[in-house]
């Protein structure tokens, strides 16, 4: 596989604030791949999917260093728009991604296709289709201020896909939804990244990390702590230090004696079979 992202010694500062967001950041994410950035607040993984989209520097101004390809194309010489072709941010907060200029879901859903020039037939099939998956079907004629948070994340999560990005970024995209509803979005982040999807993931729950991730990145006050695989980063004894708790199965795998070195799907589950 070839790396569709490459992040070479990035750095930025926001404007009017003292310290660097985040600094000498360098990483790839293979074409593909499931991704995870996590950390604790304030490390940078908000900064960091913002600079991958474009927001910075087309949006959000600062002073930056290093530079950002995706699939080739450098953040900076290219514009928010032409890169929402390749790749789609979900917020994590999912109201500051709605339009406020659509009456209904379903207008919300195809403004960015309609920005895009697809034609009508077209985005009305997509429309349905992406509303089918996302479970919103039944609210597609509501105005989507009308929503609860829930069904606003489920509209902010299809709005993005609609878009049939080659790169997802999720900026913890389920902050607003039930443990099911949580769940659910997964299943489909799941089902799109075995299609093909590269996927980028910010996510507080290190249970679903460990599930989902190939590779993960620990940031720690905007410069990278660690990257590697799951087994690998869950498994550093520092990995706390940085304001990160691991997964559940580390210390039950510590507590009975056994080496962490379970590669796939590192749950609780899997070391109970392991036990077996």
């Amino acid at each position: 596989m070839s790396a569709i992202v490459h992040v070479e010694d990035f750095s930025f500062k926001y404007r009017d604030t003292k310290r660097r967001a985040v600094k000498h950041v360098s990483f790839d994410v293979e074409e593909g791949s499931c991704f995870a950035i996590i950390g604790a607040n304030g490390s940078g993984k908000s900064t960091l999917c913002n600079a991958l989209v474009g927001l910075i520097p087309h949006y959000f101004v600062g002073a930056r260093a290093g530079r950002i390809l995706i699939d080739g194309v450098d953040v900076a010489e290219s514009t928010i728009a032409e890169l929402s072709n390749t790749i789609g941010l979900v917020f994590q907060n999912p109201f500051n991604q709605l339009s406020y200029t659509a009456g209904t879901v379903a207008e919300e859903l195809a403004y960015g296709l309609g920005n895009h020039g697809v034609a009508r037939e077209l985005m009305i099939e997509r429309v349905e289709a992406v509303a089918k998956l996302m479970r919103i079907d039944h609210i597609l004629d509501k105005n989507p201020l009308e929503l609860s948070g829930g069904q606003v994340q489920r509209v902010a999560f299809g709005s993005t896909f609609i878009m049939e990005p080659r790169v997802l970024v999720l900026d913890e995209c389920t902050t607003q939804l039930d443990p099911l509803g949580a769940s659910e979005i997964f299943d489909i982040v799941k089902q799109l990244n075995a299609d093909g999807v590269t996927v980028i993931m910010v996510d507080h729950d290190m249970e679903r990390v460990a599930q989902y991730a190939d590779t993960v990145m620990v940031l720690d006050r905007g410069s990278v702590a660690a990257i590697g695989a799951p087994y690998e980063v869950f498994a550093d004894p520092e990995l706390e230090s940085h304001g990160v708790q691991p997964p559940d199965y580390v210390p039950l795998t510590r507590a009975l004696g056994l080496p962490i070195e379970i590669r796939e799907e590192p749950t609780i589950a899997a070391v109970k079979e392991v036990l077996a």
